[in-house]
């Protein structure tokens, strides 16, 4: 497949179990690592995805503690979709009445059949309707997890609002290499690939004020580069085409990131594919005990003891 298309998509929280009890509970996604905010290490910052963590299927949450709830606005992601496969909604629909989630069919501008939800937090989600492949989330609690034929199949891809058309359009298809496939009234949708992670819509809804980071929202969107090497080239097109520079570059063990503000406002990053979530536990075990940078590792006893636990 094709390494562009989106990474992951980082989400902030502000319980950490009862997110954890939804994403792994309720989605069945799962927990493929369990470590805190390098920023803030007496928060956790959770990732959620299929059993390896690959590119694409990755939702992470960071825990801020006390944070207050965010609010909607423009340049801001404003849903985030997983895949699921046809004819599967219905049985999704019950699975969420049976949690208490509300929910409400709704069908895309693009003719696609979507079930749109929220997290526990407010968080804007929503399922929609894939071609199946061979690609399939095996995953969550063995007692809760919704069965295999409709399990989630990854990232589906995000919205965003925007005001208007600007350099973003642009540096979606020249840097990150989508493609442009419909553009109806005022949203268009651009496409990397069919695979998990491959879609970005944006809404261009005119003038509107900004909103509020926060609980409930999206903190950035990251976009996927094949290692460090192939980062430094679309770096090097925001800089010379676009005269973005990029943030230092901010190792988080599992991938290796750069950040930038893009024109539409929406925070944008570019992580490398590897090394993965495998690097310091075995495939087998991920996300079931804290793992921390090297450091860290001298803090552990007390970031225990901050730390809620979570099983």
């Amino acid at each position: 497949m094709n390494a562009r298309g989106l990474h992951h998509v980082t989400a902030i929280i502000s319980d950490v179990r009862r997110a954890s009890d939804f994403y792994a509970g309720v989605l069945g996604l799962k927990r493929v690592k369990k470590t805190v905010c390098y920023d803030d290490p007496g928060s956790y910052h959770l990732y959620y995805g299929d059993d390896a963590g690959s590119p694409g299927a990755v939702m992470s949450t960071l825990a801020w503690n006390c944070v207050p709830p965010g609010m909607m606005g423009v340049g801001e992601v404003v849903q985030t979709a997983f895949r699921v496969a046809p004819s599967s909604l219905d049985a999704w629909e019950n699975r969420l009445n049976s949690f208490d989630v509300r929910s409400r069919l709704e069908t895309s501008p693009f003719g696609e059949r979507m079930l749109c939800f929220a997290d526990p937090d407010g968080t804007e989600l929503s399922l929609v309707e894939t071609l199946v492949d061979t690609w399939a989330a095996k995953s969550g609690r063995a007692d809760q997890k919704p069965q295999a034929d409709f399990a989630l199949r990854g990232l589906h891809g995000v919205t965003l609002n925007v005001r208007e058309e600007d350099e973003t359009i642009d540096i979606l298809q020249k840097v990150f290499d989508f493609r442009l496939v419909s553009h109806r009234d005022n949203t268009m949708r651009f496409v990397a690939h069919d695979g998990p992670g491959g879609a970005i819509t944006l809404c261009m809804i005119g003038k509107s004020s900004r909103g509020r980071l926060g609980g409930g929202t999206i903190r950035h969107v990251a976009f996927r580069s094949r290692d460090i090497d192939d980062r430094s080239q679309m770096v090097e097109k925001l800089r010379s085409a676009y005269g973005i520079v990029v943030s230092e570059p901010i190792e988080r063990t599992y991938l290796n990131a750069v950040g930038f503000r893009a024109p539409c406002g929406v925070l944008f990053e570019i992580a490398t594919d590897g090394p993965g979530f495998a690097v310091d536990e075995t495939p087998e075990r991920l996300g079931q005990t804290l793992q921390l940078p090297t450091f860290l590792e001298e803090r552990r006893a007390e970031l225990q003891s901050i730390l809620p636990p979570l099983s």
